[in-house]
């Protein structure tokens, strides 16, 4: 699984730009930008759960469904760099419950994510570019990592029977840090010129089998479910925040050593008193020629 992982993750960020990219329109690096809120609910997949509450075996029409869902919130900033793929950051923290009938146990816990991730707009590859679409449809893949920590209980007494993320260091209690893979899929709709909602249901995979506080030996990871709904705004950055080569603003002055010479020289000839002097000439011819031509 984690091999695969890391081949998904290699194609989106390097072999994908260089193959279906090529060709597309490139945005500048000031234009593009978004920022997000969402929120959502998460559900835990790992050795403490029933899977009562996945999509997999209960509707949302079924009570079962929102079992052991608890609260996640998080930011996302995404950069288009073509019409078809960008770079999404992430910062989430979800909190975590989940019950294994089975064994009379279950947990809670938290956890914090930080990670970066390729971002496909998959309406623009299978429907063509078009800006002023309503509806885009879009996935992601990416790489980070998570900070958690866990406590695991008896259903019958609500006695402590394992934690996780509680290592002193230092004089304080550090969470469990680990390799996270984060993926998902969503929908856009435009509601007006910079501004959409979206939903989304994403899966961070982490690596590790503690993430529930109960280690089994024969599992390898671990993870994190959410069904998101949120709010984006699209934004451009300041114009001398491009990194690209700007033409430089004319002015009316050449650059060529020459030009500059004949233009200096010709600004010393106007101040003199000859040029002053013919100027009063032309002027004067000027007026007995316009009175001529009214006789």
């Amino acid at each position: 699984m984690l091999r695969k992982l890391l081949i998904i993750n290699l194609f989106v960020f390097f072999v994908l730009p260089q193959s279906i990219l090529v060709g597309q329109r490139n945005y500048l690096f000031t234009r593009e930008w978004s920022v997000s809120g969402y929120i959502g609910s998460s559900n835990f997949h790992g050795d403490v759960s029933d899977n009562t509450n996945s999509l997999l075996n209960n509707t949302p029409f079924s009570k079962y469904f929102y079992q052991d869902r608890r609260l996640g919130l998080g930011l996302y900033v995404d950069k288009m760099f073509t019409p078809v793929f960008g770079v999404r950051g992430n910062l989430l923290y979800a909190e975590m419950k989940s019950t294994k009938e089975s064994d009379k146990i279950y947990f809670t816990g938290n956890l914090f994510l930080y990670s970066i991730s390729g971002l496909v707009d998959f309406s623009n590859i299978f429907l063509g570019v078009d800006k002023y679409r309503a509806w885009n449809f879009y996935g992601f893949i990416g790489v980070g990592y998570s900070e958690s920590r866990s406590t695991l209980y008896d259903m019958n007494t609500d006695a402590v029977k394992g934690t996780n993320g509680f290592r002193m260091y230092k004089g304080s209690y550090r969470r469990m840090t680990e390799l996270t893979f984060p993926v998902g899929l969503g929908a856009t709709f435009s509601i007006g010129s910079k501004a959409e909602i979206f939903v989304e249901l994403t899966r961070n995979v982490v690596l590790t089998n503690k993430l529930d506080a109960f280690p089994v030996e024969k599992t390898k990871m671990e993870s994190l479910g959410l069904v998101n709904i949120g709010v984006t705004y699209d934004f451009s950055l300041p114009n001398h925040w491009s990194m690209a080569p700007r033409n430089p603003r004319y002015n009316g002055k050449s650059t060529d050593p020459s030009i500059k010479a004949f233009n200096k020289k010709k600004h010393v000839v106007m101040k003199t008193k000859a040029s002053k002097k013919a100027l009063k000439q032309r002027k004067k011819y000027g007026r007995k020629a316009r009175r001529k031509q009214r006789w």
